[in-house]
């Protein structure tokens, strides 16, 4: 298909934090018709006044991609890019369901198992797209944000015939910088990226520590291969045949060369806000558990970051009280 069929897709970034904000504003400067929606408004506010400023290897620019809050959307996309938070997807594509027509494909780069399930509400099981993104992005300030080094996306359908957009898919991300393919079984590497999220992103939310610190420490970096042993055990069970080594081998080159990061799970911790810590742990313990296997460790880190989460909401509710 040629270019300029391809930029007839219109294309909506649910979800336009870090993440969504790299992905949209790389699509943007390939030439796809991208809209970014969010509710931070003093990011959409930044991006409506100077564009969006992304700073990747190639430099810093800014993109003027258009962002809108979901209750402006008054349009219908072709193609539906989720990044929200998986606790928040079914009100953030209920917000704007008035965007998703009859052939309207969605497509997830959550973290975490199961994000397929929601999105069937919303979309025939033939449009709705799974896939996960290795890209590392940073909110560094209102509309600016900030990626370095390589990534891939890896997507796949979750039912068949899959939308013929998935095909196409790899080429419209390639337009924009983008590294994507087309893998059937992206569910094993959702499975191995859990993994690694519910080992490490845990350990440095509970001790708010960074990923270097995490790993300096003889003691927590080997809960690190604990808790991933329980869930590559768990995916095994479930029929995924995932890379103990290789997931092993990412935690440790993690713990070694990205040693200032801050895993999005602390920064929540730090700021405040809810974890998705029930898109991981949680759902790695409920697959578990149906299948009668044991995870002490997954289940430990998961009932601290719940005791995190219950006060952080107790908090708000508190402050929205005064």
């Amino acid at each position: 298909m040629s270019g300029q069929q391809l930029q007839r897709h219109r294309i909506a970034i649910l979800g336009s934090g870090a993440m969504g904000s790299l992905f949209g504003g790389c699509l943007f400067e390939g030439g796809s018709d991208v809209t970014l929606i969010d509710l931070n408004v003093p990011h959409v506010e930044a991006i409506r006044k100077h564009g969006l400023v992304l700073t990747t290897d190639a430099g810093e620019r800014s993109i003027p991609a258009p962002a809108l809050f979901p209750h402006e959307v008054a349009t219908t996309f072709d193609l539906v890019i989720v990044f929200t938070k998986s606790m928040h997807t079914t009100a953030a594509l209920t917000a704007v369901s008035s965007c998703i027509g009859p052939e309207t494909v969605l497509l997830s780069l959550q973290n975490g198992l199961d994000n397929k399930l929601p999105l069937t509400a919303f979309a025939r099981p033939q449009n709705v797209l799974i896939g996960i993104t290795t890209y590392p992005a940073d909110l560094i300030a209102p509309g600016r944000v900030a990626s370095h080094g390589t990534g891939v996306a890896r997507l796949a359908a979750t039912a068949e015939p899959a939308a013929p957009i998935l095909r196409l898919l790899p080429d419209l991300f390639a337009r924009g910088g983008l590294n994507a393919t087309v893998d059937p079984q992206v569910e094993t590497a959702i499975w191995e990226k859990v993994a690694f999220n519910a080992a490490l992103n845990t350990l440095c939310a509970l001790t708010r520590s960074t990923v270097g610190e995490i790993g300096a420490d003889p003691a927590t970096r080997r809960l690190t291969f604990a808790i991933a042993a329980e869930v590559c055990n768990t995916a095994i069970a479930c029929g995924f045949a995932v890379n103990r080594p290789h997931v092993e081998q990412t935690l440790a080159s993690a713990m070694h060369h990205h040693t200032h990061h801050k895993p999005s799970m602390l920064q929540d911790v730090l700021t405040g806000k809810p974890t998705e810590i029930e898109a991981i742990c949680g759902a790695v313990v409920g697959h578990a558990g149906k299948r009668g296997l044991p995870t002490p460790m997954t289940e430990t880190v998961l009932a601290l970051i719940r005791h995190i989460d219950a006060k952080i909401a107790g908090n708000s509710r508190t402050a929205k009280a005064l």
